[in-house]
């Protein structure tokens, strides 16, 4: 299939008109327009995209539930709904999270089948049990509890565990990212950690911060705390870019800290995601939803239910270059978690995944391993 008259973003997040050919679900050329590819075949199909610009799909690497459905449900049924939800609003890979509940309740969660028919799992983020109570945020205090390797092992890792948020000045925290940070993304979050126990945790393989700015001490000019140390040490972080969690400003301010090279846009979404207003679920406690404001009862923001869609929006909308928003929507998770070779971007060899928008903002069709995704 050879894909034409269109504007893509590709690996430089700059447009250029270019075809796509692709074979078996990748890409294997790019083409300038009217010019033969190596990579054709004797009976090409051709396909007119009418001039609209292409991305590459987007990758959602914090995302608990949507649509009624939540990952902890551990129910095929529930997270193949979340998967065609996200599919229809250009994510075509993301993780499914975990909360901070039981240990029985979490390895249920990492044995659900993941062979869903929207957007590809790409493997799971485990956000808890090993946080700081006093920077709880949503989850449940009774289930936090000390990292040990006995308990990640229970997880199975080899599943896909590709992140994992500890809090480092818990007791054993930094010996447990020593001992694991060549397997699994450790992320700094839900944490009262301060400068120097966050440059510890990062030279013992923290790689990046959990929701930036949520769930942790603000930047200040005498006391920088552990979101100084992630941009002096140059790791990653996480941002809501919903501009409830985190407001337009410090999105922007955050672009500035990380760059888009570092800086990753996440859903944060729970099961109330594309639905209305009212009482949901989240990690075993109520979840109240007004004007699209997801709390817990005591007021505590619970979770998104936004989309990395919406996000990418706000975020250029906060004054941060269009290439560089989606850069954060799409290369820089697929960076992150390992799997930079074949998603995040619309390049040769990667898998043929992009979404056709008509305009700037409105999407016109996805694509998933080069076939139109039909809902």
């Amino acid at each position: 299939m050879r894909f034409t008259n269109c504007s893509i973003y590709d690996d430089s997040f700059r447009p250029s008109k270019r075809d796509i050919v692709v074979r078996d679900g990748r890409i294997v050329d790019l083409p300038l327009p009217g010019r033969p590819s190596a990579e054709s075949a004797d009976n090409e199909e051709y396909l007119d995209l009418g001039g609209r610009s292409v991305i590459p799909g987007l990758i959602d690497i914090h995302i608990h539930g949507a649509v009624a459905a939540d990952t902890m449900d551990a129910d095929f049924a529930g997270l193949n709904r979340i998967s065609h939800y996200l599919a229809g609003l250009g994510v075509t890979g993301f993780l499914p999270t975990t909360m901070t509940v039981a240990v029985e309740d979490i390895e249920a969660a990492f044995r659900q089948s993941t062979d869903v028919g929207g957007a590809q799992v790409l493997g799971f983020n485990m956000e808890g049990p090993f946080l700081n109570v006093a920077r709880k945020g949503a989850h449940v205090a009774e289930h936090i509890r000390p990292a040990t390797l006995e308990e990640f092992e229970r997880y199975q890792p080899e599943r896909g565990i590709r992140v994992l948020t500890i809090a480092p000045e818990m007791p054993g925290a930094l010996d447990f990212i020593e001992a694991v940070a060549d397997r699994v993304v450790c992320s700094i979050g839900h944490s009262a950690a301060d400068y120097d126990t966050a440059l510890a945790a990062i030279d013992r393989g923290a790689r990046s911060l959990t929701h930036t700015f949520n769930a942790m001490p603000p930047l200040l000019h005498r006391d920088p705390g552990l979101i100084a140390a992630a941009v002096r040490r140059g790791i990653h972080a996480e941002i809501i870019a919903d501009t409830i969690h985190v407001h337009p400003a410090m999105i922007y301010c955050a672009w500035k800290l990380f760059g888009p090279e570092r800086l990753t846009l996440i859903s944060d979404s729970m099961r109330a995601g594309g639905l209305e207003d009212g009482e949901y679920e989240l990690g075993g406690q109520a979840i109240f939803v007004r004007e699209g404001v997801a709390r817990t009862a005591d007021g505590t923001i619970g979770g998104g239910t936004s989309t990395v869609w919406a996000g990418l929006r706000n975020a250029v909308a906060a004054g941060i270059p269009y290439g560089d928003a989606l850069r954060m929507a799409s290369l820089t998770p697929a960076e992150l978690i390992g799997v930079a070779d074949r998603k995040g971007s619309i390049a040769v060899g990667r898998d043929a995944d992009f979404v056709v928008l008509d305009g700037s903002d409105k999407i016109h069709s996805v694509y998933m391993a080069g076939e139109r995704y039909a809902g």
